[in-house]
């Protein structure tokens, strides 16, 4: 079974910086000719430096690695998570690197990926942007937790600004459900989203065209409702 892999952003609606967020799909065969499908969607952190260095490159670097790991491996949940894992602590030292050369203040992202052969489903993030489940029943899943600090709103953890021994990403593995839409999304879609009317017009969509004037419809509608956050979402969906 095939995996539509389909994305839209939109910079903020103030226009106070270059559009932070950044989403990337890949599609290879593993070395067992089963088709895997990787997403990931990063959201520069404002409050650093040059947040869109962190997300750009993070997802960058992680389609990177995935063109030339996914091919010479077979897919399995739990080696590809330690991957993951390690690949994260370097682009988090990396970034720092980046950081002590141009500036005093952290230059980091958030994270939130899928890697799936269309019948497993491993989810890794760290910080606040989700992955969320639209079940053809009409039932909606966060699948994610937000890494808050203590006071429930500083992003806790991050690509980028940590040391390299505290890099820890959420991993969570699940069953890929043929039937459901997977969006992948930045705090900037989900604060306003209304997931339950996006199901109708998202479950109608058969082609990556058709996902994408979706998902932008929405953003245009969530920029008039009031959003002034960068909007970013990703969708996985069965093929035909």
């Amino acid at each position: 079974m095939s995996v539509l892999c389909s994305g839209y952003s939109r910079q903020c609606a103030n226009q106070i910086h270059v559009n932070q967020d950044k989403f990337g799909g890949l599609r290879a065969y593993d070395s067992n000719h089963s088709e895997i499908t990787l997403a990931v969607v990063a959201d520069g952190v404002s409050l650093g430096y040059q947040g869109k260095y962190a997300s750009y490159n993070t997802v960058l670097w992680l389609l990177e690695w995935a063109s030339q790991y996914i091919p010479t491996h077979d897919f399995d949940i739990q080696t590809i998570a330690r991957e993951i894992q390690i690949q994260m602590i370097k682009y988090n030292h990396q970034l720092n690197d980046y950081s002590d050369l141009h500036s005093d203040k952290d230059t980091c992202c958030t994270v939130c990926g899928v890697v799936t052969d269309g019948k497993q489903l491993l989810i890794f993030n760290a910080g606040d942007s989700r992955l969320y489940e639209l079940s053809v029943n009409g039932q909606i899943r966060c699948m994610t937790q937000d890494d808050k600090a203590e006071d429930g709103y500083s992003i806790a953890m991050h690509i980028g600004g940590k040391n390299d021994e505290e890099i820890k990403l959420s991993f969570s593995a699940d069953e890929y459900h043929a039937d459901s839409r997977y969006i992948l999304c930045s705090d900037g879609f989900y604060k306003r989203c209304n997931f339950a009317e996006l199901s109708q017009p998202l479950f109608s969509c058969r082609s990556r065209a058709e996902i994408i004037s979706t998902i932008e419809e929405l953003t245009e509608n969530l920029v008039q409702a009031g959003e002034t956050d960068d909007i970013t979402a990703l969708v996985l969906a069965r093929s035909g």
